[in-house]
C-alpha cells in the first residue's frame, strides 16, 4: 500500500473498520459531496423502486407457478432474489387481514360476521349478558371485542407459522425445523395471496354471508390449496405420491384446526379482556 492510499483511509462512519470509498468490511458507503446531489437522490430512488418491485415480481410469481421453489432457493443460498418468508408471510397477512375485516360486505374477522354463523344463537346470548355486566350496549359491546380480537389475532400470527411446522415436523421427522418453518411461511403466504385474489372479490361483490355461494368459494379455495400443498411437499421434500397424499391431507387437517383454535382462542380472550 503506497502513502497515498494509505492517507486517503479513514474509519468507517457505520462499522469504524479503515475503509475509503466503501468500507471492506460492511461494504457502507462513505459520505461524500455527492450525497447533496438532486441527480444522486433521484438515481437512489429509481434503483431502489427497481430494485424493490423486480424482487417482489420474482417473489409473487415463483410462489404461484413454483410451488416449493422459494423454500427450496432459501436452502439453497440464493435468498436476496427474493422478498425474506417472514415478511412476505407478515405482508400478505396485514393485506388480507384488513381486507377481511374493514370492507364490511366482505368482512370475516367481526362478531357481527360470527353471528351469521350462529345458527344457535349461543354467541349472541353470550355477549348480551356480558354487556348487560358492563352496562354497555350491544353495540358497544361488539366493537370493543373487535378491537381486541383483530389485536390478539394479529398478535397470535407467529404460532400460525409454528403451528403448521410443528405437524411437519411430526410428517417428517428427519429434517429441521427451520426447514419446516419457511416452508409454513411459504405456504402460508401462498393461502392469503388465494383468499385475496378469489376469495375477497366474490365477497366484496356479494357480502359474506352463510349459503351456497359462500360454501362454493370455500370449496374452490380448498381444492386450490390442497393441490398446492401437495406439489409444494413432492418438490421440497421429496416423498411418493401416495405418502404425499396423505400427508397432503393430515398437514390440511392440522393447518385448518390450528386456524380454528387461534381464532376461537383470541375471540374468547377478547370476550374476556373486555372490561
Amino acid at each position: 500500500m503506497t502513502a497515498i492510499d494509505a492517507a486517503s483511509l479513514t474509519p468507517c462512519t457505520n462499522c469504524g473498520a479503515v475503509s475509503s470509498d466503501y468500507c471492506t468490511r460492511c461494504g457502507e458507503r462513505q459520505p461524500g459531496h455527492h450525497d447533496l446531489s438532486v441527480g444522486h437522490f433521484a438515481h437512489e430512488v429509481v434503483h431502489e423502486f427497481v430494485h424493490l418491485d423486480s424482487k417482489l415480481f420474482r417473489t409473487l410469481r415463483d410462489i404461484v407457478i413454483k410451488p416449493g421453489f422459494l423454500t427450496e432457493e432459501y436452502f439453497a443460498g440464493r435468498k436476496s432474489r427474493y422478498i425474506a418468508p417472514l415478511r412476505l408471510f407478515l405482508t400478505l397477512f396485514a393485506l388480507q387481514f384488513l381486507a377481511f375485516t374493514f370492507y364490511r360486505p366482505a368482512a370475516v374477522y367481526t362478531i357481527a360476521t360470527m353471528k351469521k354463523f350462529d345458527k344457535s344463537g349461543a354467541l349472541t346470548r353470550l355477549i348480551d349478558r356480558r354487556a348487560a355486566k358492563l352496562r354497555l350496549t350491544a353495540d358497544e359491546m361488539e366493537q370493543r371485542i373487535d378491537e381486541r380480537w383483530h389485536k390478539n389475532y394479529s398478535l397470535l400470527q407467529l404460532m400460525n407459522i409454528a403451528g403448521v411446522a410443528v405437524v411437519l415436523k411430526a410428517l417428517y421427522r428427519r429434517r429441521y425445523f427451520a426447514e419446516h418453518l419457511v416452508f409454513a411461511a411459504h405456504f402460508l403466504a401462498f393461502s392469503y395471496m388465494v383468499t385475496l385474489v378469489i376469495d375477497w372479490p366474490i365477497f366484496a361483490l356479494a357480502g359474506f354471508q352463510p349459503g351456497p355461494l359462500q360454501k362454493a368459494v370455500s370449496a374452490t379455495t380448498i381444492c386450490i390449496q390442497l393441490v398446492y400443498l401437495f406439489i409444494a411437499q413432492r418438490r421440497f421434500y421429496s416423498s411418493g405420491r401416495a405418502k404425499t397424499a396423505i400427508k397432503t391431507v393430515l398437514l390440511a387437517g392440522g393447518r385448518w384446526a390450528l386456524v380454528a383454535v387461534l381464532m376461537g382462542g383470541s375471540l374468547v380472550t377478547a370476550m374476556m379482556m373486555v372490561r
